[in-house]
């Protein structure tokens, strides 16, 4: 906990100083981001295969929600003012979803821990550099709080969603998979929702865990319109 709430604070702090920098630099910013996250997450599944015997452990596969902001940040930075519309619909998925990523992985913090004390580490720093993502987009009012602008975010992660189950289906042949934790294949994990599902059935659990990340996105949307007119 204490971790948590030192490294959150920290990277709160580090999201409201950014806003204060030029245009410039906070593009720097985001594309310096665009290029850590996969570079960081290369080094993991590298470092990964080898101290598994060189084999690959689908169980590590980067599509789960945390990951999302990896593949979306670059796409961000790529696009041109021409696509402000798009930009900022990718921009609210990294702060709704990609906040509710970052922080409530803290709830359970078993799956952040690795053999190799990098890798914990890097599941640590991974995280509070979502919530210092997400912040920044906030504080930079790269994204938007309205609450019409919520549907299409919350369209991508369904198709999201989607995409995860059709690999943990394709793949479960090939080892242990559960992106997004909604295999159908396992009992679902995550903490208070693993409870759930045993009284209510796995399916009905995964639809209990999915709606209950969609509604945890929407506040997180709702909310960061306080935020707003804080740039100056």
């Amino acid at each position: 906990m204490y971790i948590f709430l030192i490294g959150s604070i920290l990277a709160i702090t580090l999201a409201w100083k950014s806003h204060h920098f030029s245009d410039n630099i906070q593009q720097q910013l985001l594309v310096f981001l665009a290029v850590l996250f996969p570079l960081s997450e290369l080094v993991k599944q590298i470092l990964l295969f080898i101290n598994n015997d060189c084999t690959y452990d689908w169980w590590y596969f980067p599509f789960q929600l945390c990951s999302i902001p990896m593949y979306l940040l670059p796409l961000y930075c790529l696009l041109s003012e021409k696509f402000l519309d798009l930009r900022k619909v990718l921009a609210n998925f990294m702060v709704d979803f990609g906040l509710l990523g970052g922080i409530f992985a803290f709830a359970d913090t078993s799956g952040m821990h690795y053999d190799l004390p990098v890798l914990t580490l890097h599941s640590y720093l991974w995280h509070f550099l979502l919530i210092y993502l997400g912040f920044f987009l906030i504080f930079t009012q790269r994204n938007s709080s309205l609450p019409k602008d919520f549907l299409l975010p919350g369209t991508l992660f369904l198709l999201l969603v989607g995409i995860a189950t059709l690999l943990n289906m394709a793949l479960h042949t090939k080892g242990l998979i559960n992106m997004f934790y909604v295999s159908p294949y396992y009992h679902m994990q995550q903490i208070v929702f693993a409870d759930i599902a045993l009284v209510t059935g796995q399916t009905t659990g995964r639809l209990i865990y999915l709606a209950s990340e969609l509604l945890g996105a929407f506040l997180i949307h709702l909310g960061s319109i306080m935020f707003h007119p804080l740039k100056s």
